[in-house]
């Protein structure tokens, strides 16, 4: 049973987010860490930078407004910078514009979906066109064609959930834009491989990396199941509907959720998860996926910020558990305004 939310003015604080991120801003854009001193690439990463693309997004969505629209364009704008057309690809640091970059297709999925949210909420072609250009990209270089599978990489180390997750939920809603047939079927052989090989937990929940029963993690599962439901909206087949069904109930079930109500593995990957929940919720008028993610929001509002008031600490309180996040890191303060931003979304009378 869920605990019942108290009520939160989640677009306010999605702003407070937008204005916490100045904290790291650096020559025009953003840092990866407050301090700004990381290495030699101390700017933001595309994976660490895209929360902060997605709010904007959101808040569009949710209230339009010459600010919220501008601001959306200038995340857009610099997204682009990403862009490297040597390797045909988003790289992983803005600025990389050579051919042997190492870029990730997770990555590509999930900038590719921020562009998507940006067209839907801007209706600007110039964003839909960016993320087909990350589609294109993974298409062509992603997908295994000997075995199947997405992999991480460019360099092919192993097949990622992740990617496979992100990158079939892009295809799909691409589809739902341009209706280019190619895209619809090779998200239908992304999700057939995910369900003949990539769900072999006990609970049949996917995996962040296949053939490792002790790799979910709640990112993967949200955009498997909301692309599934596309894909049988789309006349592709009830199973794919009665798929999404499942995987959704059993992550809703208490007693075999490996992580019940309260998400706390890490704001950058639990705030996906609580987005792409709602988006399925709504379109299946299943109010928990919105209640579930208003209580994560309100613990987030209560438990989230450090002692300057910077939402770097975990929704429930403790130390967050994912050994990737480190103290200061953009990310951290993004994906929490995502959270509010979203909520804000899909809890007033915007539509996403």
């Amino acid at each position: 049973m869920l605990p019942q939310p108290r009520t939160l003015d989640d677009n306010s604080l999605a702003e407070a987010g937008v204005r916490q991120a100045a904290h790291w801003r650096h020559g025009g854009w953003y840092c990866e860490y407050l301090d700004c001193t990381h290495g030699p690439y101390p700017l933001i990463t595309t994976w660490g930078e895209v929360p902060m693309f997605e709010t904007a997004d959101a808040l569009e969505t949710a209230q339009p407004s010459a600010a919220h629209l501008a601001s959306v364009e200038r995340f857009a704008r610099h997204n682009e910078r990403y862009w490297d057309r040597a390797l045909g690809g988003y790289a992983p640091y803005p600025g990389d514009r050579e051919a042997h970059v190492r870029a990730f297709f997770d990555d590509n999925g999930w900038q590719g979906l921020a562009f998507v949210n940006a067209y839907q909420a801007t209706h600007e072609r110039r964003w839909l066109s960016d993320a087909q250009r990350a589609f294109y990209f993974i298409a062509a270089r992603g997908w295994d064609r000997d075995g199947g599978g997405m992999w991480w990489n460019t360099s092919h180390p192993y097949h990622s959930g992740p990617a496979l997750a992100a990158d079939s939920l892009l295809g799909i809603l691409l589809y739902g834009d341009d209706h280019e047939r190619w895209q619809l079927e090779d998200v239908k052989e992304y999700v057939d491989w995910a369900n003949a090989n990539d769900n072999h937990d006990e609970r049949q929940l996917y995996l962040e990396q296949p053939n490792r029963p002790e790799s979910v993690n709640d990112y993967v599962q949200a955009p498997l199941v909301y692309a599934q439901y596309l894909l049988c909206q789309d006349g592709e087949g009830e199973s794919y509907c009665v798929q999404a069904g499942r995987v959704a109930a059993t992550m809703a079930e208490e007693d075999v959720n490996a992580f019940g109500y309260q998400y706390n593995y890490g704001p950058e990957y639990d705030a996906i998860f609580m987005q792409w929940m709602m988006a399925y919720g709504r379109a299946t008028g299943e109010g928990y996926w919105l209640k579930l993610a208003e209580v994560n929001a309100a613990a987030a509002a209560g438990n989230a910020a450090n002692g300057a008031g910077l939402w770097l600490g975990s929704w429930w309180g403790g130390a967050i558990a994912d050994p990737e996040t480190r103290p200061g890191m953009l990310r951290t303060m993004a994906a929490t305004a995502s959270l509010f931003a979203w909520v804000g979304v899909y809890g007033g009378v915007g539509g996403a």
